[in-house]
């Protein structure tokens, strides 16, 4: 059976380069140190996710972050986008929600529990102005300073890109088109990323999409995570549009026989050889932690129930937490 490394290598030869058995790392990547899985919290226990993950980002609750944290999991990141956002509306009231839910999240990040926020997930994706977007972190910049806590979030990737625009306006198609501009980053990020699946692009695409238009729009001081796929689907048809689609804007993926875990597997490889290549990544963050195989689901199961995806997630998650950036198999 060829191995992950071998697959790598015929999957992305022309972006990074690699020996037949084992990806070369051109520039050993020491920005890479963060490793999480969307909704994580969600876990039976905080003990699943020790020595793998090392930060957390999707819960709002602050009793959760503490409670990770006693564990000895986190720190977190505090989800605020429903303190300040309405839909795709800027709440009226949102910057006295944003002192008070500061005023709770301040001791946490002073005792290590917390090191930030997490604005949201794909926020100009869903309607809300880049302007509004800006002033809500700059906002919070005013309490957590450069340098003492993180602001992060997730952006879709049509607000980016020439030919997402079309996109962009089918999804939001109330929105005034003036609105519908992502000139640069809010300036206040420390963080942001981008998700990307099978049924969207290619690996090599997301390399090219990332380091073509979201990197000119960030600042020299703003780095990014990259989000993966980890699900699976309900039947094979689902499974072959959504693990391994051959019709993308990238061009085909990979074939996979209706296997998402093996499609989901060639992802993760790749994608963690491309961060620890690429010094403007400091983590990744696959989607998604939960979810169980249901019959014509699409992007179910979750990786708590693809058991030979985790496997590897855990690998790559301990060779970025420990710093060693090893290949994987």
């Amino acid at each position: 059976m060829m191995s992950i490394k071998r697959v790598f290598c015929i999957f992305v030869i022309a972006v990074v380069g690699c020996k037949k058995t084992a990806a070369t790392i051109t520039t050993k990547n020491t920005n890479l140190k963060y490793f999480s899985v969307w909704e994580l919290e969600g876990a039976e226990s905080p003990a699943v996710a020790k020595g793998w993950s090392n930060f957390l980002f999707t819960s709002g609750n602050i009793s959760d972050i503490l409670r990770w944290h006693a564990a000895g999991v986190g720190p977190s990141l505090l989800h605020v986008r429903d303190v300040f956002f309405d839909g795709d509306m800027l709440r009226a009231d949102w910057e006295q929600r944003w002192e008070s839910t500061f005023a709770q999240l301040s001791p946490a990040i002073a005792n290590g529990a917390a090191m930030g926020v997490f604005l949201g997930d794909e926020l100009a994706w869903s309607c809300i102005p880049l302007s509004n977007i800006s002033a809500v972190a700059s906002r919070v910049r005013v309490d957590i300073p450069r340098g003492k806590g993180i602001i992060y979030y997730n952006e879709a990737f049509p607000p980016f890109v020439p030919d997402g625009m079309k996109m962009w306006q089918t999804q939001c198609p109330k929105t005034p088109a003036a609105q519908l501009s992502y000139s640069q980053a809010p300036e206040a990020l420390d963080w942001l990323s981008i998700d990307y699946y099978p049924d969207e692009g290619t690996v090599e695409g997301a390399i090219k999409l990332v380091q073509g238009y979201v990197y000119p729009k960030m600042s020299s001081d703003q780095y990014f995570l990259f989000v993966p796929p980890a699900y699976g689907a309900g039947n094979d048809t689902l499974r072959e549009q959504l693990c391994c689609n051959q019709n993308t804007r990238d061009g085909p993926n990979p074939e996979c026989n209706a296997n998402c875990t093996s499609a989901m597997i060639q992802w993760a490889v790749a994608c963690y050889n491309w961060a620890r290549n690429d010094t403007r990544i400091v983590g990744l963050n696959p989607w998604h932690w939960t979810g169980a195989a249901v019959a014509n689901a699409r992007f179910e199961p979750g990786l708590s129930n693809l058991p030979t995806v985790l496997d590897m997630y855990k690998k790559i998650g301990q060779e970025i937490v420990q710093g060693t950036l090893g290949d994987v198999e």
